[in-house]
């Protein structure tokens, strides 16, 4: 399959999940048992979707936990991280995605992030991961070495198949699903 006919599918397959708040809390106990999420300072999230792993929990864990949170914000075809607080107020993207206000004086370097935990419509065991086809994130993490961690449900990583790729496309560290650790 092509990415697209794989990202249908899967988009398809990921709205279909039962389950998701109860899979998700089982995610994120998985993350916060990791070496990068015990070692890391700062930590890039993201706000979900609706059908994607809730990420909520995790944000609210990282800050009881005294991480520095930072959420990601789509300007022109680049993604900014900007650092949250628990009073954070968000505003809705094109995409209808939850982001921070734009504020200079909040925006973080990238060589500050210790580690970022990635969305994705589907994954393979090699660690390829197929977003939504605009490149945000391969843009983001080309040419730094920061741990990535892909977060998703079981049902979202190709067991059988190699999700297709070019030079552009960035390898997750790790993928954390309610069933596995790949």
């Amino acid at each position: 399959m092509n990415k697209q006919e794989l990202r249908e599918k899967y988009l398809l397959i990921r709205k279909s999940i039962q389950d998701k708040e109860k899979r998700s809390l089982i995610i994120i106990k998985k993350i916060i048992e990791t070496s990068f999420y015990q070692e890391a300072h700062t930590i890039a999230l993201y706000k979900n979707l609706p059908s994607e792993v809730d990420t909520n929990e995790l944000i609210n864990r990282c800050l009881q936990d005294n991480k520095i949170v930072v959420l990601p914000r789509v300007i022109d075809d680049n993604l900014s991280f900007y650092r949250i607080d628990t009073s954070e107020v968000f505003t809705k993207s094109n995409f209808g995605i939850l982001e921070p206000k734009e504020d200079p004086t909040k925006e973080v370097d990238k060589s500050t992030i210790d580690l970022i935990i990635v969305p994705g419509v589907c994954f393979d065991l090699e660690h390829n991961r197929l977003g939504f086809g605009k490149g945000f994130y391969d843009r983001y993490l080309d040419g730094i070495n920061i741990p990535s961690i892909a977060i998703c449900f079981d049902e979202q990583v190709l067991k059988e198949e190699l999700i297709p790729t070019n030079e552009n496309d960035m390898k997750t560290r790790l993928i954390i699903t309610d069933k596995n650790k790949y």
